[in-house]
């Protein structure tokens, strides 16, 4: 039987801008069954790390829940206080940022911070524990890393410390932000390597943000597909990698592909991102959109389901 271990139900989130509530997310519908890996896949600007960071409740400025609601484990977490949420972070969600020097704490030594989250939860961390975790994140010498502080670690050993931290108390789901992004690319795979083998020997569940096709290629079951803080489409990685149906997800593939194929000149999508202070009610892929038409511009499309392969795109609307 499949459990939802996380489900968000048309979800709003914004910040507040000059004096003016933003709206950046748009509804979203997004879950995540026990022991998958799920990515989150779009341009910077889509509202997937708003998205991912709303579950953990915690940001540079503050994550304002216009609307909708969070479940975790069946608790709705859009009603907890902070209290409550401190409970939950990394003890049942854990949160891996971009730059994981932002995770760590500048004056404490790496071994302090484990037994920081040993207070916090009051649940008992020993050395051999602490070791124990490094060394599942591929850190050989954890004896000398555990009393370095941050500023003595490079990009790859922060992040690693960062997973050994998130994942010492076995928490049930872990979020991971740009997991790739402030590392050297020769670090890269062992970096997806220990999410991989974190999620399949210890069943933790885990979120994925990115906008890099290979991370999610390497290591999702399904992906959600956002822009313009919404979801575009969203179905089980194979499917949406085979037949991708939403014209945005087709223009991702093309960037790839040429950059794969070491074209001469690598495919680039015309335009940018919308700001979403300019959001409107209609789809917001269409000013780069070469398949639109005039529907598009009556109102944002709703999510059409083909099975377990969900588009929001109006050209599928004459199927029904």
């Amino acid at each position: 039987m499949t459990i939802k271990i996380l489900e968000m139900k048309n979800v709003n989130l914004g910040f507040m801008m000059e004096g003016e509530f933003v709206k950046v997310v748009r509804g979203v519908d997004f879950f995540v069954n026990s022991g998958e890996i799920v990515g989150i896949l779009g341009e910077s600007g889509s509202g997937k790390s708003v998205t991912a960071k709303s579950i953990f409740r915690i940001a540079e400025e503050e994550i304002i829940n216009d609307d909708g609601t969070i479940f975790f484990e069946n608790q709705e977490i859009t009603k907890m206080n902070d209290n409550e949420m401190t409970k939950l972070r990394f003890k049942k969600i854990a949160y891996i940022p971009q730059n994981p020097s932002d995770a760590l704490n500048p004056y404490q030594t790496v071994y302090k911070q484990f037994k920081e989250l040993s207070k916090i939860h009051k649940v008992k961390i020993d050395k051999n524990q602490i070791v124990k975790s490094l060394r599942d994140v591929g850190i050989e010498n954890p004896d000398v890393i555990m009393n370095m502080y941050v500023h003595q670690l490079s990009g790859g050993l922060a992040q690693r410390v960062v997973f050994a931290m998130s994942i010492i108390l076995e928490p049930p789901l872990i979020i991971a932000d740009e997991p790739t992004s402030s590392i050297d690319a020769s670090l890269k795979k062992v970096i997806l390597d220990v999410l991989k083998t974190i999620n399949e020997e210890k069943g933790i569940s885990i979120i994925v943000i990115t906008h890099d096709f290979d991370v999610v290629k390497y290591l999702a079951d399904r992906i959600y597909v956002m822009y313009g803080g919404l979801v575009l489409e969203e179905g089980n990685y194979k499917d949406v990698m085979n037949m991708p149906m939403h014209p945005y997800t087709k223009e991702l593939m093309k960037c790839v592909a040429s950059i794969e194929n070491t074209e001469e000149r690598f495919y680039s999508m015309e335009g940018s991102p919308e700001n979403p202070k300019k959001f409107k009610e209609q789809c917001p892929f269409i000013d780069r959109c070469s398949e639109k038409n005039l529907d598009c511009e009556i109102k944002i499309p709703e999510m059409i389901s083909f099975d377990n392969h969900n588009v929001r795109c109006v050209k599928y609307k004459e199927r029904f």
